[in-house]
């Protein structure tokens, strides 16, 4: 079995939280590996004075580790923490206030915020007892010197591996416990972009539908920078006709074909919806009327001049577009009601042409 695998185990009871025992087992790890080093840097006099201690702490390391398969996330936490908070305690006078055990207490305050599955209340009540019992520390080893004779140079190291002990530890309990957090608030935003996306699209065409639309306009005219803009309305002329004769199916691939059509001949910047039914509304940003006019036209050509196939059936359409120019002092509805009005005589007076 790979050190992964033994890590990641599930624990014999059910409905456990895996995510804390993972991080447990590594905090195991983390700690066991410190303290190693811690008495390999301290010298073997340590393990001659206080022998009964290094190796009950040796015990406990191995033995906790191993009970966090068998044993319930909640009673796990609370024997590491006790753990911790004996581990510095007897560790402190082995090798010295310099280096720096009193810093593990930092892990406790982690695991109490991330870990602990209690009210915010508990929580800051379980933080208090560890500053208490911080403060005790001080109070008691406050710069209090080893029995035994440690060179600079260890004692630096000692203060080098306790303190990258403390740092890694900080380091995998924000990573283990921020993870999912932050991979359940990506895919809500993404989520929450879809919905977003849904209600303002044609599920059809994919071109945006009215309601965006009429948001799109309110911020056109509430942008005090933004220069002319045309609005057309465009309607396919006889589409009764194609869904008659080549039934609805066909009548939908013509409206997902005119939609193509109008994002392959339109700039980048317009906008371009359908309205409802076999209408669409094209709005274009910073193109006076005269621009516009050659835009539509250059739009109406290709769409009149192209072939759709259906099956075995080749469509042919025109389309008839009514003109205006969004005045940021006109009422919207009356814009698009004056591009309608165009739109309308186009059609009563031969189709296939645009109206300006």
């Amino acid at each position: 079995m790979g050190l992964r695998s033994l890590i990641t185990k599930d624990v014999k009871a059910e409905n456990e939280n895996s995510r804390t025992m993972i991080a447990l087992r590594v905090l195991y790890i983390i700690v066991f590996l410190a303290f190693i080093l811690d008495v390999c840097f301290a010298g073997i006099e340590v393990l001659k004075m206080y022998p009964y201690r290094i190796f009950t702490l040796f015990a406990a390391n191995i033995l906790l580790f191993i009970y966090t398969y068998r044993s319930k996330t909640k009673v796990s936490l609370f024997l590491f923490m006790i753990f911790l908070f004996l581990y510095t305690f007897f560790m402190i006078p082995c090798v010295g206030w310099s280096a720096g055990m009193q810093n593990y207490f930092i892990i406790i305050l982690m695991l109490t915020f991330f870990a602990m599955h209690a009210s915010t209340l508990y929580k800051f009540v379980y933080a208090g007892i560890v500053l208490v019992i911080r403060v005790v520390v001080i109070w008691v080893y406050g710069g209090i010197k080893p029995l035994t004779d440690i060179t600079s140079t260890d004692d630096k190291l000692l203060q080098i591996t306790n303190i990258s002990a403390v740092f890694c530890s900080i380091i995998f309990i924000s990573y283990v416990f921020s993870k999912q957090e932050n991979e359940s608030e990506n895919k809500l935003m993404k989520y929450n972009d879809q919905l977003r996306k849904e209600a303002g699209t044609d599920q059809l065409t994919g071109l945006f539908n009215r309601r965006r639309t009429l948001e799109y306009l309110e911020l056109l005219r509430e942008d005090k920078e933004m220069g002319v803009v045309s609005i057309a309305m465009g309607d396919i002329d006889f589409f009764k006709k194609v869904n008659d004769t080549y039934g609805h199916d066909a009548g939908d691939e013509v409206l997902k074909f005119v939609a193509k059509a109008m994002k392959d001949n339109s700039r980048d910047s317009s906008f371009i919806s359908r309205w409802g039914g076999e209408e669409f509304l094209i709005i274009l940003p910073n193109c006076n009327g005269d621009n516009a006019f050659i835009a539509l036209e250059r739009l109406r050509r290709a769409i009149k001049d192209s072939v759709i196939k259906v099956g075995d059936a080749e469509i042919q359409i025109t389309m008839t577009f009514g003109l205006t120019e969004f005045g940021f002092h006109q009422d919207i509805d009356r814009v698009i009601k004056e591009a309608d009005e165009k739109l309308y005589y186009g059609k009563s007076n031969g189709r296939n042409q645009v109206v300006f």
